[in-house]
């Protein structure tokens, strides 16, 4: 082969490989355009449909009682029992722990000895009392007879004066036995007194239960000195409990009382019915949030006080409404807005929407039953409004 020929057979080659790559990648464009352009795009599609939308308040609590009492002596004293532990049931006016009572007791028997020599001293001037009106009598009776004899004659005024002197005496010892048996009565009362304060203090050095209900607190011991108010046990009624759960300012307007609920216990499968039994009137500063009580229609399972719990609360109902999945629901700067199908194309819509359950939104404006509304790929990932889609 002649050198020209070589030449031209070199040249034709490069040329063949230089075109078959600008055809690769003309190829490879063309692909890339038409996945990105013109592909239909794989998408979940869902039908809005018409069925029943709940809304519902969530909030995070803890398990109160509606009774709780910190409950102690009345008085100053030294522990003697504790007769409940913590974990104990007790029934209303259950003895729960006493103080020691010796020096109660011997103040007591003192007071009732005051009472007895009162009583003794009582009936010595009741005697004396009966021997002074003998006396007086008989002196009366003497002055009587020497005032007749006087008149007669009979006796000079010296014996009529000690008769009348007589009576002056025996007068005024009566009078002193009244003064000394009104002021010994006196002191029967005060003594009966001292002695039911001291029989009240022995009652009062037992501690009683003031409502059924569980200890879960003993924070005192015996040979604890206790003061007045101090706190021996904590009782709560299990049987009267709610659920204080915080929730979001912003459902305040749509509670009110009686509104049907559940409680979720940890670990619980199912939850427990309950209902809004209060509303708090102040919101928490910080947080934004209000305070409401769900009390639940009855509990089977045990349950801690302080224990955590979520309720939810219905607030709303609305049936067979048109109604598309939360999920498909998306939000920019403008505002909220979905992806649906419009002859075959995908296309931005802005529907107006109603109440929000917890799977589905309700549609006022903008869909009709039946339309197709599209899921994107991912969370964050928007759909390309004017491609064709199809269903994986």
């Amino acid at each position: 082969m002649s050198s020209s020929a070589s030449t031209v057979l070199r040249r034709a080659l490069g040329y063949a490989r230089r075109s078959l790559w600008i055809v690769i990648v003309a190829g490879v464009a063309l692909f890339v355009a038409w996945a990105r352009l013109w592909k239909p795009v794989e998408v979940e599609a869902v039908a809005v449909d018409r069925g029943d939308i709940t809304q519902e308040a969530f909030g995070r609590g803890t398990i109160e009682s509606q009774r709780e009492a910190a409950v102690g002596f009345d008085m100053v004293g030294r522990l003697s029992e504790v007769l409940v532990d913590e974990g104990t049931r007790v029934t209303l006016g259950q003895e729960l722990a006493r103080l020691e009572t010796n020096q109660a007791e011997a103040d007591l028997r003192s007071a009732q000895t005051g009472v007895d020599a009162a009583r003794s001293s009582l009936l010595r001037l009741a005697a004396a009392e009966e021997r002074a009106r003998v006396l007086l009598v008989g002196a009366e009776r003497e002055l009587t007879r020497s005032q007749a004899l006087f008149d007669a004659g009979a006796i000079p005024a010296s014996e009529r004066d000690a008769a009348s002197d007589k009576v002056r005496v025996a007068r005024a010892d009566l009078n002193s036995v009244l003064a000394q048996r009104s002021e010994a009565t006196r002191g029967i009362d005060v003594a009966a007194g001292g002695a039911e304060q001291r029989r009240v203090a022995m009652v009062r050095a037992t501690l009683l239960a003031p409502f059924a209900g569980l200890v879960t607190r003993r924070l005192r011991e015996p040979g604890d000195t206790v003061a007045v108010g101090s706190t021996v046990l904590r009782i709560v009624d299990t049987d009267r409990v709610f659920v204080n759960a915080a929730m979001d300012e912003t459902v305040l307007a749509l509670l009110a009382h009686e509104q049907p609920g559940a409680i979720w216990f940890p670990g619980a499968k199912t939850p427990v019915p309950g209902a809004v039994s209060k509303i708090s009137y102040e919101a928490d500063r910080q947080t934004h949030e209000v305070f409401v009580e769900v009390t639940p229609e009855r509990l089977d399972r045990r349950v801690a006080i302080g224990q955590r719990a979520d309720v939810r609360v219905v607030v709303a109902v609305r049936q067979q409404v048109l109604r598309v999945p939360v999920r498909l629901v998306h939000h920019d700067e403008v505002g909220p807005f979905v992806y649906a199908d419009r002859n075959g194309k995908i296309e931005l819509i802005r529907p107006k929407f109603g109440l929000t359950g917890a799977e589905h939104v309700e549609v006022t404006e903008g869909l009709e039953e039946g339309d197709k509304v599209l899921a994107a790929p991912a969370k964050g990932i928007s759909l390309p409004v004017g491609r064709k889609w199809k269903a994986p």
